[in-house]
């Protein structure tokens, strides 16, 4: 019968840990938590910042193509409402923004007007700005050419050294770069 309780006691102790054991456990774990997050958060930061800017890019090249395609100028300009550019003295790139076929070159939709690309409103952790002072559009012509140099600026809110320029010219070049570029 001795033998029986001696076994009995050994199984039961090996089936489960300690509290001494959960804790130490725990508290290893909450400190790797602690020290993993703000890392993780910049990097979330960062891809937030990349995932903005790649977008841009992206709808400033189908601007361009649908000119070059189409013949005609397209437009991308600040909306708040998703069908009309915004009228207003200051401007706020971050209120979303609208692409559109522009047919009679007056930077506002007019009623046969095809929209091309809808931006909506980006996230108030992303500081998005473009640097030049109350332009309201930005026009591509038929050549493929832009009316106007400029850069749209992205800051990463966590690390602002990590930020973003999209920066494009008249001869209708568009590119990114990584660097601050005077945001």
């Amino acid at each position: 019968m001795k033998h029986h309780d001696t076994w009995h006691t050994k199984n039961k102790a090996s089936y489960g840990f300690t509290l001494v054991e959960v804790l130490v456990v725990l508290s290893i774990s909450a400190v790797i938590v602690g020290i993993a997050t703000p890392s993780f958060m910049s990097i979330i930061a960062n891809n937030r910042v990349a995932m903005a800017s790649n977008e841009l890019v992206a709808t400033l090249n189908l601007a361009k193509a649908e000119a070059v395609r189409s013949g005609m100028t397209t437009t991308l300009c600040v909306s708040q409402n998703a069908s009309q550019c915004s009228n207003a003295n200051a401007v706020n790139w971050n209120d979303g923004l609208i692409l559109f076929q522009d047919n009679d070159n007056s930077s506002n939709v007019s009623n046969n007007e095809r929209i091309i690309k809808v931006m909506p409103a980006s996230d108030d952790s992303l500081q998005f700005a473009y640097i030049v002072n109350n332009i309201k559009t930005i026009n591509f012509r038929a050549n493929g050419r832009i009316n106007l140099n400029g850069h749209f600026c992205f800051k990463n809110t966590h690390e602002g050294n990590n930020s973003r320029s999209v920066i494009f010219t008249q001869a209708g070049r568009i590119r990114t770069e990584k660097a601050s570029y005077g945001c």
